[in-house]
């Protein structure tokens, strides 16, 4: 595909790309990579309907005015050329890169809704589609669990309190998880003193691996309390 050479047509080339790429670049950050993040093909396939959405959006919007001002004949000023320069900022970067935190990083602000649309489907429908690819990303994304322990194939493990600072893997990438404070464990698995002087611990979690996680005790007693 030839890229265009003249003002216009790069304007345009950049318009049809550059909402869907950063568009997609937010997802990516907020849902994790899937297979086809990592497809070039698919990624620009999927920038270009995605530009097209925004792009249809906007030509109705102002589409009428810029039609308007190009049609009285006069030549474009520095404060036209300024303004279609932070005009582009805000509708090809700064709205895509918004509309896709609040579809996909909202969290709580959109749980409601997408888990209405989930007994709505489930009312309709026998599919028992799920679009998260693995058990291992549905439960690392939601639970709540503040502990977690790994038996690793040879009977010992390892674990401690899993918090802000952890971190775990999500599909395509093989499954591993860091947890910020490592506990001293039992052969049983129960958790004892946290290591002394540990900066964490790093799990590759394989297939013979039994991974659990824990809630704390603590956390559960206060909130029978507060009901």
């Amino acid at each position: 595909m030839s890229l265009p050479t003249d003002g216009l047509g790069v304007l345009f080339y950049l318009a049809l790309i550059v909402p869907g790429v950063i568009f997609i670049s937010v997802r990516a950050q907020f849902r994790g990579f899937r297979d086809v993040d990592r497809s070039v093909g698919a990624r620009i396939l999927l920038a270009f309907v995605v530009s097209a959405v925004f792009d249809a959006v906007y030509v109705s919007l102002i589409g009428p005015l810029v039609a308007a001002r190009m049609m009285t004949g006069n030549g474009l000023t520095a404060g036209d050329v300024g303004a279609a320069g932070w005009l582009f900022v805000l509708l090809a970067i700064v709205l895509p890169a918004i509309t896709s935190w609040v579809v996909y990083g909202g969290g709580r602000l959109l749980r409601p809704l997408h888990e209405a649309a989930s007994r709505f489907r489930a009312k309709i429908t026998d599919s028992r589609y799920e679009s998260t690819p693995t058990a291992w990303d549905l439960v690392t994304t939601t639970t709540d669990a503040g502990w977690v322990r790994v038996r690793l194939a040879e009977g010992v493990w390892v674990g401690g309190r899993f918090g802000d600072s952890s971190y775990f893997s999500t599909y395509p990438e093989p499954r591993d998880l860091y947890i910020q404070e490592q506990y001293v464990m039992s052969e049983d698995g129960e958790f004892g003193e946290p290591l002394h002087l540990s900066g964490g611990v790093w799990v590759a979690v394989r297939d013979d691996y039994l991974v659990e996680w824990v809630h704390d005790p603590a956390d559960e007693t206060e909130t029978d309390v507060s009901e």
